[in-house]
């Protein structure tokens, strides 16, 4: 054994093992196509290795020259791996230049395989022996060379002059490391390889053939590159599974559960806590029908919709809905998640969060409860107020049918009965019972617990309702309440009990505020204009106004300027005309006096919306 014997086999052995660890992580999922290639240009160095040593110890000029040939086809692997590998990883460069070097050394090899023809020799002479140091030996070829051998050579500056293309503008784009090691010795090492070449083949130089050693010092260059990609890949995955536990103790912290679906596996994934919130068990395999079939029945097809939408709509998808657990008992959960698509913008995976949410829902649910006892509350409330108001307005009707039915009674004792004076007598007790009626019948509407039910509503109705249920307490206070509406005011939508209810709710604050004053003018004004596509609605005063700094606070729940005051019945006036589509606002323009305005929607206007 001598140092080339030695040699070529350890190179080609470093080269096979490249390649075979670099093919083993490029064939992993996901396929890394750089680190394929890299393994394809290892094994064709490897074998351009053994063919050097073999044509070394060749027999005979036809056997070397058959190995010769052979050895031009895997250095033609080699060079195009290269080119793809610069491509791929480089992600830069001219597409033709990176055809042209392999394209014209792939057409220059024609010329090896035409019978009687070889691309390197036009005449063969002999095969001769040298000697060299260590006792070793190897065999060249001896011939009259071929002028067509200049064809691969240009492939190969043509190879040259794509790698530097490629590198410049890596190194423009920051990239500079990569460009400096991969490129700087790919371009230096083929130009040195193909250089000692050419020199070999034109009997300049009389050695063997260093294309595998040269090429060797390239694999080495490219796989310490990819070996600090595999550095920085296990760097960012141990910074991804601390960021990962990070967000599992933020996501348990919150009550939070994770679950995603691989489209293209048709696999499902989730943590405990989203298996605990949908009922579904530890040991039970997981999908997205699984997912859907948890939900309760009468909310799966909601579900089914959202995720639908997120996946043809490229939209996160939001919704809540009811999960029947084993036990009987029903959740709400709320669910969240959007899908990620491949390069080709399939959706390809699917990501999501589930929350318990049936605490809020109960909140909610008795939330709404309680604002409805509230404003039951609040018209209780100003019921008790109308009191004596709403006596006085049943007394003069009472008091009429009395009179009435005392001088029916005097008629009927003459003899005979005076029908005549009867008849009057009866219709106005028809009258004053079906006034009294009216008067009770508001009482018994404003009194029941009602939702809004809009309709086409007169102002001027509102406004009379508002004028027989307020003057009596008015004229009882010695205020002097004015309704004043414009004429032609468009209908508007509302419930009639609904705003009568905030119309005396402002109107009797007026009153408070008016009694608090030791003025003259004690005065309420109610009066309506029509502003734009709404009715606007204003109820001022003479009163003490209300305090700038109080001024946005008015609105507020269990706010209050009145000692005895529940601080309700303007928050529960703000809520039904926002339901009505419209807005309430407060202004106190000086020391004395404050305005009420809200607005209500025209028919028209709400048709158009």
């Amino acid at each position: 054994m001598n140092w080339i014997t030695i040699g070529w086999p350890m190179v080609a052995a470093v080269c096979l093992t490249l390649g075979l660890m670099e093919l083993r992580i490029g064939l992993a999922r996901p396929r890394d196509t750089a680190r394929v290639l890299f393994a394809l240009t290892a094994f064709a160095v490897a074998a351009v290795c053994g063919l050097e040593l073999a044509m070394m110890c060749a027999d005979s000029a036809a056997q070397f020259q058959t190995l010769l040939r052979v050895l031009d086809v895997a250095a033609g692997v080699m060079i195009a791996s290269v080119a793809a590998f610069i491509w791929v990883y480089f992600r830069s460069g001219t597409w033709w230049l990176a055809l042209a070097g392999p394209g014209l050394y792939a057409a220059s090899l024609i010329f090896d395989f035409i019978p009687g023809s070889s691309l390197g020799y036009l005449k063969l002479t002999g095969l001769r022996t040298v000697e060299t140091f260590g006792g070793a030996s190897y065999r060249v070829l001896e011939g009259v060379t071929n002028p067509l051998i200049v064809l691969p050579y240009v492939g190969i500056l043509m190879l040259l002059a794509f790698v530097v293309d490629a590198s410049v503008r890596l190194w423009r784009r920051g990239g500079r490391r990569r460009a400096a090691i991969i490129g700087g010795s790919v371009a230096f090492w083929v130009l040195a390889a193909g250089a000692h070449s050419a020199l070999i083949e034109t009997g300049i130089l009389r050695m063997p053939h260093l294309v595998s050693v040269t090429f060797l010092v390239i694999l080495l260059a490219m796989a310490y590159e990819l070996t600090a990609d595999v550095s920085a890949a296990a760097r960012l995955a141990r910074e991804l599974q601390e960021s990962e536990r990070r967000m599992e103790l933020a996501s348990a912290a919150a009550g939070l559960g994770m679950w995603t679906w691989d489209l293209v596996r048709s696999d499902a994934w989730a943590t405990g806590r989203a298996r605990a919130l949908l009922g579904v068990s530890e040991t039970e395999r997981l999908s997205l029908e699984r997912i859907i079939d948890a939900a309760h029945p009468d909310d799966r097809e909601l579900l089914r919709r959202a995720i639908d939408s997120s996946l043809t709509d490229d939209r996160d998808h939001e919704v809540e809905y009811r999960v029947q657990l084993p036990d009987g008992q029903t959740r709400w959960i709320a669910a969240r998640g959007r899908a990620e698509r491949d390069s080709t913008g399939k959706p390809a995976l699917l990501r999501g969060v589930v929350l318990d949410v049936s605490a809020r829902r109960g909140s909610k649910l008795q939330l709404q409860q309680l604002q409805g006892q509230i404003a039951h509350a609040s018209r209780v409330s100003m019921m008790g107020q109308l009191a004596s108001a709403l006596a006085h307005e049943l007394n003069q009707p009472l008091g009429a049918i009395l009179r009435n039915a005392e001088a029916a009674e005097l008629f009927l004792e003459h003899d005979p009965p005076d029908l005549a004076e009867l008849r009057p007598i009866l219709a106005d007790i028809r009258a004053d019972d079906q006034r009294a009626r009216d008067v009770i019948e508001r009482l018994r509407a404003l009194l029941k617990r009602r939702s809004i039910e809009p309709r086409a509503l007169a102002i001027s109705d509102l406004f009379g309702g508002l004028a027989t249920l307020a003057r009596a307490d008015a004229a009882a206070r010695r205020i002097t309440l004015d309704i004043e509406s414009a004429s032609g005011l468009p209908t508007v939508m509302g419930d009639v009990v609904h705003l009568q209810q905030v119309l005396l709710n402002l109107v009797l604050n007026a009153m408070d505020a008016v009694d608090g004053t030791a003025g003259s003018s004690r005065r309420v004004v109610v009066r309506a204009q029509h502003d734009r596509r709404a009715v606007e609605v204003e109820v001022s005063d003479s009163g003490h106004g209300i305090p700038p700094e109080r001024l946005g606070l008015v609105f507020e729940p269990f706010f209050t300027t009145k000692a005895n005051g529940m601080g309700i019945g303007l928050a529960i006036s703000r809520t039904i005309i926002q339901a009505h589509g419209g807005r309430i606002w407060a202004e106190s323009p000086g020391a004395e006096g404050a305005t009420f305005r809200f607005t209500l929607p025209t028919v028209d206007a709400t048709s158009a919306s």
